[in-house]
């Protein structure tokens, strides 16, 4: 998961250095841990940030025993490998951004999320959230098998769009 993450994160900056800077700048958070954060606010309160390989490894036991579920290990792994504001691109025809990993932005916030999708879901986890896509599709793991998809919550469809994470994340392109 590091290198396709790796891999991106390069993709990212150096399209960024040819003009698009933007790809490396957010909205600037207190709350979050300034691990990530470069440089100063600027006039319009944003930030750039880069990507930090993660040291602290986030237990997801407790999480897992609270859902009553075994979350599939790419997610897990995901959620371990980088410190990071943005992970997005386009797929095909769609535009998927897939969830921040924040210092200090505690795992609770996730647990609540999970939990919201849980009780639309009849109250069963067997795809697990990760994202979203342009159109409101939501970006979900396959808790078996772990391939990712989208899902149309209102059509109660899913449409696979890679066979993992990883291989989302290595795909993704930055520019349509």
């Amino acid at each position: 998961m590091k290198e396709a993450m790796n891999h991106y994160f390069s993709l990212r900056k150096e399209i960024a250095d040819e003009g698009l800077d933007f790809l490396f700048k957010i909205p600037f958070d207190e709350d979050v841990d300034s691990l990530i954060y470069v440089g100063e606010v600027d006039e319009d309160e944003y930030i750039s940030w880069r990507p930090v390989k993660k040291k602290d490894i986030n237990d997801f036991k407790s999480l897992e025993e609270n859902l009553g579920i075994r979350i599939h290990p790419s997610v897990i792994e995901y959620f371990n490998s980088y410190w990071f504001a943005d992970l997005d691109g386009f797929i095909k025809d769609h535009y998927i951004k897939l969830e921040s990993v924040l210092p200090k932005a505690d795992i609770e916030s996730y647990r609540n999320m999970l939990m919201g999708y849980k009780n639309n879901h009849n109250n069963k986890l067997e795809h697990i959230p990760i994202g979203i896509e342009g159109n409101g599709l939501i970006v979900v793991v396959d808790n078996e098998n772990g391939s990712v998809k989208l899902e149309d919550f209102e059509r109660n469809s899913f449409e696979v769009i890679s066979e993992g994470i990883k291989q989302l994340i290595t795909t993704l392109r930055l520019k349509r």
